[in-house]
């Protein structure tokens, strides 16, 4: 198992300016981790549309990031980038799939075998179930597209239980069994299904056949509106990020179901709380490797 922590976790410094990309390797690797997965959108100053910045047009960042990887001892485990696969236009859907095809491409070059690609907006609520089924052979089209490309580079793709439409275990099942490819799995985040309102140990032990990368990450969760800076989720309850092992999400069983399914792979933290963001990182990661520590040594007793 390698524990790390995604660059999204550090977004707020990193758009205040107040940490530098090898900043945030030398702080991994300080806190105790063995891997970075870098989210794309971090790393692009300002910008605020999933088309303004592209890593691979970005030859001096993929430098200073292999440099830092180097310097640190803290590889790069995956690359996260939004895509959407369902706009109506042609044109459009097809920039984005060979978009994404290009990341499979820069992942190949930098000897980074994972990639996780949004497959619709992370914002997009649907409206029905006769929307999602109506789009759901698009995004198997594309899936499968990508899923060969990367065949060819031995990259595996993944979709991630983000947002509101392309989120639960059902879905994320029904994607990637429809695909049918070992390139194409899941990107399985045990926090992300309570915008969905799924618990999230039942989903957790639902994917976990399918799971190529791990994110761990913790919410308070209400019922009613606590006030401002609250996520409302498609049921109307309200969740907002806290230090993994601080909130609701039952971290220690869902750690254990981790473990009992043979899962040997990236463990990455993704902290979105309130919270200093140094604090946490640093006490969240502690707390994984901790946790994990703990259940391991109970399993094995």
């Amino acid at each position: 198992m390698q524990f790390g922590v995604s660059s999204y976790s550090f977004q707020p410094l990193l758009r205040r300016q107040e940490i530098t990309l090898e900043g945030v390797f030398e702080q991994i690797a300080a806190s105790g981790g063995t891997h970075m997965e870098l989210a794309t959108l971090t790393i692009g100053q300002g910008l605020e549309t999933m088309m303004e910045y592209e890593l691979y047009e970005d030859a001096e960042t993929r430098r200073r990031l292999e440099a830092a990887a180097a310097n640190s001892g803290i590889p790069l485990s995956g690359f996260c980038i939004p895509a959407s696969f369902i706009d109506e236009d042609p044109g459009t859907r097809r920039a984005q799939i060979d978009r994404a095809k290009r990341y499979v491409d820069l992942c190949a070059d930098m000897g980074v075998r994972f990639l996780r690609t949004d497959v619709v907006p992370w914002a997009l609520r649907p409206d029905s179930y006769a929307q999602v089924e109506a789009i759901f052979p698009v995004i198997t089209e594309a899936c499968v597209e990508l899923a060969e490309h990367a065949a060819a580079r031995d990259v595996v793709t993944s979709i991630e239980n983000h947002g509101f439409l392309m989120n639960s275990s059902e879905r994320c099942r029904r994607l990637v069994q429809a695909v049918d490819s070992p390139n194409f799995r899941m990107t399985l985040d045990v926090g992300n299904f309570l915008c969905v309102d799924e618990d999230p140990l039942m989903a957790t032990r639902n994917c976990l056949d399918i799971t190529s990368f791990v994110h761990v990450k913790d919410f308070l969760l209400r019922k009613r509106y606590p006030g401002p800076g609250w996520l409302e989720t498609l049921g109307g309850r309200h969740i907002v990020g806290t230090v993994f092992g601080f909130g609701d999400v039952e971290t220690r069983e869902i750690v254990r179901a981790v473990l009992g399914s043979g899962y040997d792979g990236y463990v990455s933290l993704e902290f979105e709380g309130n919270e200093p963001t140094l604090m946490g990182c640093d006490t969240g990661l502690a707390n994984v490797i901790r946790i994990f520590g703990e259940v391991k040594a109970e399993l094995a007793a």
